[in-house]
Formats: C-alpha cells, structure tokens, sequence
C-alpha cells in the first residue's frame, strides 16, 4: 500500500459512518460514473409495477402463474 493510500486509509478511521458513506458514494461515483439510463429504466420499471398494481394486474398474473 503507497504511502498516500495508507494516510488516508488512517484518516477514513475517524470519520462518522455517515461520512464514511458519503465518501463512499463519492468514490463509487468517480470509478464508475453516474448512470443515469439504469436510473430512469428503474423509475420507469417502478411506474409501471405500480400501475399493474393498483390495476389489478399483477394480482391477475401472478394468479396464473400460480395456477400454471
């Protein structure tokens, strides 16, 4: 482990959880990018659950799923 890593491995020691978690998100972000097509696929996938919900239909098929 460098000598960088190792100072701010020690320093990470004496955040809080919450400042842990922000950092960590904070890093994910940086690595990874934000990823903003699978965020609005997930909110469109939840629209549409909720809609079969509220209509009935995901009682319907989940009955026939069962029956089959």
């Amino acid at each position: 482990m460098s000598n960088v890593v190792a100072e701010i491995a020690e320093r990470i020691q004496t955040l809080s959880t919450a400042q842990k978690q922000e950092l960590l998100h904070v890093l994910l972000q940086d690595i990874d990018g934000a990823d903003l097509d699978a965020d609005e696929a997930w909110r469109e996938e939840v629209i549409q659950r909720v809609k079969a919900i509220r209509s009935g239909e995901a009682a319907i098929r989940a009955l026939k799923e069962w029956q089959e």
